[in-house]
């Protein structure tokens, strides 16, 4: 299994085809994870991890900081944050915040991520769980591990849209993970916010996509974009947050989601419907959009200006 990445290329040859995929349990896990406590984080995330699997669930997913407990939503408290760089004290606060930072990540690296390869292989189960990922000296990133049914890691994302997570790297690029049950693609929390995160992740071939996320919840703010990034790509779209796990058809209809006393949801889904590669809601609309393509006074303008 490899992760793949968008190429350019807007491939519409499959819509008339049925992909050759069966339905499989897929699972949101939900807990608010105790910032800078790693031990207690993954303690009660194996407790997850083992209810899902249990259940049969086949490919698992957790919030956002689920090991870390998203310890940048701190920032603000000792004033580290966009539009503070030039205030009196800045970088030694940055540099006290990144070495108690980089000793967390350390210590989720050296003894939490094993134990999370070992749980994927004992249960023969996809992970896509999001913590901290510490590559070398201040390189930090806030990372999607993806750990095969082996105990293998066999890819990562990195958050995109974090510009205002002062202290950690920056992600490049938007791969998909090919496993047996569908092709999966994953951004993180506030890359939910930009058509172009999901739509990428669709033009890579993706039938489902896994959003863990930590901010923003309550009075329909999450729905509003998850239920339209479905639609937008033809996805299945796993949304997984401290307070809630909310799974959309590629319709854009939620069709599961926990109450506020439940940790774990977990649904069976078939992605032979969903249509992917950055088309719309369900497979007749997007014949329709292939065959009929851009307005023809769309058209006209780009000529125009290729002829200028």
């Amino acid at each position: 299994m490899r992760s793949t990445k968008f190429s350019g290329q807007l491939d519409h040859s499959h819509l008339g085809e049925r992909l050759k995929m069966e339905p499989f349990a897929i699972s949101g896990i939900s807990f608010m994870p105790e910032m800078w406590k790693e031990k207690a984080n993954l303690k009660t995330l194996l407790g997850h991890i083992d209810e899902a699997a249990e259940e049969g669930a086949q490919v698992i997913a957790s919030c956002e900081g689920v090991l870390d407990g998203y310890i940048t939503k701190e920032l603000p408290k000792h004033r580290i944050q966009p539009g503070t760089e030039k205030t009196r004290g800045y970088a030694q606060r940055v540099a006290k915040f990144r070495k108690r930072q980089e000793s967390l990540a350390e210590r989720i690296k050296k003894n939490c991520i094993p134990v999370l390869q070992k749980k994927a292989a004992e249960h023969q189960v996809h992970l896509f769980i999001n913590t901290l990922d510490l590559r070398r000296k201040q390189a930090v990133y806030n990372t999607t591990f993806v750990i095969d049914p082996n105990g293998e890691i066999i890819g990562k994302y990195d958050k995109i849209h974090a510009a205002f997570e002062v202290v950690n790297k920056l992600g490049k690029g938007y791969p998909v993970f090919k496993t047996p049950y569908a092709n999966i693609g994953v951004i993180v929390c506030a890359d939910r916010q930009f058509p172009e995160t999901a739509r990428a992740v669709a033009l890579g071939g993706a039938n489902v996509l896994i959003i863990n996320s930590y901010g923003m919840w309550g009075e329909g703010a999450n729905e509003r974009f998850i239920r339209q990034r479905a639609y937008e790509n033809g996805l299945y779209l796993l949304f997984c947050h401290p307070n809630e796990t909310v799974l959309c058809s590629p319709e854009g209809r939620v069709i599961a989601s926990t109450c506020p006393w439940e940790n774990v949801l977990i649904r069976k889904i078939d992605p032979e419907p969903a249509v992917g590669r950055g088309l719309f809601g369900n497979r007749e609309m997007a014949q329709t959009y292939s065959i009929i393509g851009d307005p023809s006074a769309y058209t006209s303008r780009k000529k125009k200006k290729k002829g200028k």
